[in-house]
């Protein structure tokens, strides 16, 4: 049998399967050539861009450019690719008072210093504006409307840019698809009802999920409003199954974006032999609280319902009690029918957590779906039993205990291994 193992932010746990359990898939990545100068990656990009003329052939000296960038809470290397972007506007004779870059925060926390520094380089942030979108913004200007008519509006000083320029990454999404692309611009510049409405609507529905995009209703209004909001140009890393930059691509925001999925698929893509009984499986690279329970969105793809899904989480982050609150509370006036209530709550444009921004009630939502249709043992040493079970999840301290405990109703098993759950595109094989 295979060397069987599991990643967490401190390295490999190493584990063997009990008797009468069998191995199907072990989804083990072999490391690929990656970049280490994503800078010199970036600049090399821009020279050659997907379905745009290079920004030297676009951009004036007179012109005002509106930098958007992801959020800290992204791997990507981006403080290297805004070096890279900064200087190629320079070299189009842009000078740094006509530059301004915009934190996408979506309806994330903001970045203050000294993190804002750490990040995104201190001789950056001393020479040109940096500014924290705020989703609950009184300036933020109408460009659009959801299907509902439910009014869409930016960050002005996004909008009032002459060429905007969107730095993000791609990766695998549970319910974009991917990450990159339009949502620099719509989620991460735009406003809180918007956010909030266009989340309930389409998560979790059909269409919506990874790798997911030509039927997918989440990612297809995204891209369109990020084009009449006025995106005009992206930057996306690629990342890799360490959370490493692969490539760099950039141009249109729905071609360049393409050409990066398509990367993304060709280096994530793992096939699984049929459905598990019970699936192994890490919150790895992710150790927030909130996007702990991301592995689920993979993980349910390759468990038959009423498996046992056993995910092994570091949580460096810890859950508020507000978050646990709302589980708790959710769980015991709607069990045992957790997911049509979900979707109820959802469809009448409701929150799970009532005060809690989208990305909570997505997470919410991804716990509370997940022990609907499974067993669900978290194994976390960063997690006590008593939090464990408020989030309606059994636990345990090490994987032996985990699978000692499964073990107990499960005698023989057909079983797949994850190491690395947040960073991985399942194919399930006949």
């Amino acid at each position: 049998m295979a060397d069987l193992y599991i990643r967490q932010q401190s390295g490999r746990t190493h584990f063997s399967l009990p008797p009468n359990w069998q191995l199907l898939t072990f989804a083990e990545f072999n490391d690929r050539s990656g970049l280490d100068d994503a800078q010199a990656a970036t600049l090399q990009a821009l020279k050659m861009p997907v379905d745009h003329p290079p920004l030297s052939k676009t951009l004036g000296s007179k012109m005002n450019v509106a930098v958007i960038i992801e959020d800290p809470s992204r791997a990507s290397p981006k403080q290297q690719v805004l070096r890279a972007v900064l200087a190629e506007l320079k070299s189009a004779g842009i000078t740094r008072d006509r530059i301004v870059v915009v934190l996408g925060l979506g309806t994330h926390r903001r970045v203050e210093s000294p993190e804002l520094e750490q990040v995104y380089g201190r001789d950056l942030v001393a020479s040109y504006e940096f500014v924290n979108h705020d989703c609950h913004a009184a300036d933020l200007v109408p460009v659009g409307k959801l299907t509902s008519g439910t009014a869409v509006k930016i960050n002005r000083r996004v909008y009032e840019a002459d060429f905007v320029i969107g730095i993000g990454s791609i990766f695998p999404h549970p319910l974009n698809g991917f990450g990159g692309g339009g949502k620099i611009m719509f989620p991460a510049v735009a406003n809180f009802e918007a956010i909030l409405e266009h989340h309930l609507k389409y998560a979790f529905r059909e269409g919506s999920g990874l790798n997911h995009l030509s039927n997918n209703n989440f990612y297809i209004e995204i891209q369109k409003l990020s084009v009449q909001a006025g995106l005009n140009f992206i930057v996306n890393s690629v990342l890799d199954h360490n959370d490493c930059l692969y490539r760099v691509v950039c141009g249109d925001p729905i071609g360049a974006h393409a050409t990066g999925v398509a990367m993304s698929r060709d280096i994530l893509t793992m096939p699984f032999k049929g459905l598990s009984d019970v699936t192994i499986i890490t919150s790895f690279p992710y150790a927030e609280g909130t996007q702990i329970m991301k592995p689920f969105a993979p993980a349910s793809e390759i468990t038959r319902p009423g498996g046992t899904i056993i995910v092994v989480a570091d949580c460096h982050v810890p859950l508020s009690e507000d978050y646990l609150t709302g589980c708790e509370r959710f769980r015991r006036e709607h069990a045992p029918y957790l997911k049509t209530a979900v979707f109820e709550r959802f469809d009448h444009n409701q929150r799970i957590m009532e005060d809690g921004a989208p990305e909570f009630n997505m997470s919410m939502a991804q716990a509370l779906l997940a022990q609907n249709d499974y067993r669900v043992i978290l194994v976390s040493r960063d997690i006590d039993d008593r939090t464990a079970r408020r989030l309606g999840f059994e636990h345990a301290d090490t994987m032996d205990q985990a699978l000692a405990l499964a073990r107990k109703r499960i005698d023989r098993a057909q079983v797949h291994v994850v190491p690395a759950g947040g960073v991985i595109l399942p194919i399930v094989l006949e």
